[in-house]
């Protein structure tokens, strides 16, 4: 995806160290202000975050808080792109003679001295260093007494293919030398290449300078390198060629002063020394781990079995793990403190504002509320600061015309992309953390241009829900994904009803069974949404608030992981679709994803089915047979992205579809792992029959029960008319239904 130019920075933004909390806990707030001036900051409770003024509009309460007040503005920095720290030693003493090396395999090769080891200090100009760039493999050298050295091979390495490179200085015989050879010996790369000169000058140890792996630097880092690196070493003292090649094919020798693993602890943040001297590194801004290396054969695809396969971490210029932002002010949720979506909102000057939501959940397993929201923080995690490439003019004039935020992803890449982008060197990005400004999870937030409605996605979207909620009078408390994931369903069993917003999309192993275990045990589930739990993602207590994503085999994909790259690094399982992984939404909600179109939304024709007297309570009060002909998203109840019921991939059989939509725009296509070829798909139905959303219902054990809508844009048709309307009318009728009344 091509992003555009970057706007002004943005004035004031922030984020919080965590997503949730239950009363008596506390969140802290780092905030970065270009400010001379001080900015002010309160706590408020979102109703409605969907700035459309055809809608109900924003709606926030000021809620009292101890961190209510005035503070200091500053502005914080954020550092991207990943290596590799290795704290000082004297050890590592090249003054002496060196060799140093690795194996690369480059994505970036126009971009000049892409560090690939360093012990170089800028400071004083002192140290060594390893680079790649347009002249190929290089080697610098300096003294600190302004006499610096650096020889290149002058030949281009080419990108995406695997090479030996290494450099020694002999300090006996005062030649330096570089080296460069493919690993597999092909027609179309060049044959070893090797360089030597006579070199004075000797590199010194800086006591206090870290070696860094992938980058270069002392206190600030810089010169990263794109593209994967495996088992880089440091040996103290000069060796040959032969020997130097050996050590970075894996071979041991007794010289060597360092050596790094990165098929070990793959989903840590060490990176380990296996030379016995104890030379661990840690690992900075998330590379991506559990890649093939260059001894990948295409033997084993579950880096678990093989590990020495998958010994190199892809390094990116672009990856953000932690902005490491220092803390502003903080919030201790009181004892008795409502459960609900919050916000710390930040003002440094008239319509210069910012919020960072966060969300209160119920003490655990002692509800508040019989009605609960799961609010999809895996989902808002994977999509933070997506950058969706249509930050267009007529974008903008909305933005203008609505007051919403107008800093957009397309123009500020600095807090890091999405998983549906693109590094700079164009491979997925795999990772997202949550320890940065998330400037798309807002309210305030639009995403579609020139759509009906409001074109808004996630957060604000999901405010629908929240809003219709508060105006039926309704009490609901909230859960998160995080939650589940930790926890089980032991703080979900505790509800009598659980509903999902518009999109519960990513899940882990540990979310999805909490989910089935609900509704096995007699729970009453209500999917909102469309395009759920569909894709499988990761989290590891290594990485606190990261959530990683492998695209393979099947999907539909912003990118698609390298074959054999389709196991998480995270936890050790196949990734991909849950479908692929044996278990397809169907199981779970009844209905699973089938077609993605543009941000529009059709409306829905009820079946005969649903005029049954087993059925008919859903449209007590409802004489319509077109429902959903309206909303806030896509005007029209089903849109954007599908979901249908199919008993072969798990719908029950006691489901019962009991309206479907259809006059779906050409834009709709169905879902890759539906296509068989170009003529048939795998139901061996019509592509036209599979492009629908259904709403099912069925019955589950224990007096249980799940009510399944089957689109992205449903909510949205909640507030339609201030709330009155068939699509309101029926999640009311199904609510009261399982609360009871």
């Amino acid at each position: 995806m091509i992003i555009g130019s970057k706007m002004d920075e943005i004035p004031i933004t922030g984020y919080a160290d965590r997503f949730s909390l239950a009363p008596g806990e506390k969140i802290n707030f780092k905030i970065s202000s270009t400010s001379n001036d001080p900015y002010r900051a309160k706590l408020i409770r979102v109703i409605s975050g969907d700035p459309n003024p055809e809608g109900p509009g924003l709606i926030e309460e000021d809620i009292e808080s101890d961190f209510s007040g005035v503070y200091p503005s500053r502005r914080q920095t954020t550092n991207l792109g990943s290596y590799v720290r290795v704290p000082s030693n004297n050890s590592f003493n090249p003054s002496g003679g060196f060799t140093l090396g690795a194996t690369i395999w480059p994505t970036k090769i126009t971009i000049n001295d892409q560090c690939i080891i360093s012990q170089f200090n800028s400071a004083q100009d002192a140290g060594m260093a390893l680079f790649v760039g347009p002249k190929g493999a290089s080697i610098v050298v300096a003294d600190g007494q302004n006499n610096l050295i650096r020889l290149s091979i002058d030949r281009p390495l080419s990108e995406r293919r695997w090479y030996h490179i290494w450099a020694s200085f002999d300090l006996g015989s005062s030649k330096l030398e570089i080296c460069q050879t493919p690993v597999i010996d092909s027609f179309d790369l060049d044959s070893p290449l090797r360089k030597e000169i006579s070199c004075s000058t000797k590199p010194i140890l800086i006591p206090q300078q870290p070696l860094i792996i992938g980058a270069a630097g002392n206190n600030k880092i810089t010169n990263f390198f794109n593209g994967k690196i495996e088992r880089p070493f440091f040996i103290n003292t000069a060796i040959n060629d032969i020997d130097a090649l050996d050590i970075a094919k894996g071979a041991n020798d007794t010289r060597i002063t360092a050596a790094w693993d990165f098929s070990k602890n793959i989903s840590s943040q060490e990176a380990v020394d296996i030379s016995g001297n104890n030379f661990t590194g840690k690992i900075i801004n998330l590379p991506t781990r559990a890649v093939k290396g260059f001894k990948w054969d295409g033997s084993c695809f579950d880096w678990t079995k093989k590990p020495e396969h998958y010994g190199a971490i892809h390094f990116h210029d672009d990856d953000l793990y932690d902005c490491e932002w220092e803390t502003d002010f903080s919030f201790h949720v009181p004892a008795n403190f409502k459960s609900g979506v919050y916000a710390a909102k930040l003002e440094i000057a008239e319509n210069i504002t910012e919020m960072v939501p966060f969300f209160v959940t119920a003490p655990l397993e002692k509800p508040q509320a019989r009605i609960c929201i799961l609010i999809p923080t895996f989902t808002y995690t994977v999509y933070a600061n997506i950058a969706r490439g249509n930050t267009n003019s007529e974008m903008r004039q909305r933005m203008d015309d609505w007051g919403a935020q107008k800093y957009s992803a397309d123009d500020h890449t600095e807090y890091g992309l999405s998983t549906y982008n693109y590094h700079s060197d164009g491979s997925g990005i795999s990772y997202s953390s949550r320890r940065r400004p998330i400037i798309t999870m807002r309210s305030n937030v639009i995403s579609y241009p020139g759509v009906p409605g409001s074109g808004c996605r996630h957060f604000p979207a999901d405010s629908h829900l929240w809003y219709w909620l508060e105006v039926k009078g309704y009490d609901f408390d909230i859960i998160t994904d995080d939650e589940i994931h930790r926890h089980g369903a032991d703080v979900i069993d505790c509800y009598d009803v659980l509903m999902t917003c518009s999109h519960p999309e990513y899940h882990t192993s540990n979310s999805l069974n909490a989910l089935q275990e609900y509704t096995k045990k007699g729970g009453h589930l209500l999917y909102l949404g469309g395009n759920g739990f569909y894709w499988k993602v990761a989290v590891t207590d290594h990485w606190e608030d990261a959530v990683e994503i492998r695209r393979g085999e099947g999907g539909i994909r912003a990118w698609a992981s390298e074959p054999g790259e389709y196991y998480n690094a995270f936890d050790g399982t196949y990734g991909g679709l849950w479908r692929r992984n044996g278990r397809a939404p169907q199981v779970l909600s009844g209905v699973g994803f089938t077609s993605q179109g543009d941000h529009f939304g059709a409306p829905y024709r009820r079946t005969s089915a649903s005029y049954s007297s087993e059925i008919s309570w859903i449209f007590e009060g409802i004489t319509d047979e077109i429902i959903g002909d309206f909303g806030l998203s896509g005007g029209g109840a089903a849109g954007f992205e599908l979901d249908r019921a199919d008993i072969d991939l798990g719908t029950p059989l006691n489901a019962t579809i009991i309206a479907s939509s259809e006059g779906h725009d050409t834009s709709f296509v169905l879902v890759p792992e539906d296509i068989l070829t170009h003529h048939d798909t795998w139901p061996h139905k019509p592509v036209e029959e599979l492009i629908r959303a259904d709403i099912v219902y069925f019955d589950t054990p224990n007096g249980g029960g799940v009510f399944s809508v089957g689109s992205i844009t449903f909510c949205g048709s909640l507030p339609h008319n201030n709330c009155d309307n068939n699509i309101s009318t029926m999640i009311d009728n199904v609510i009261r239904r399982f609360l009871g009344n």
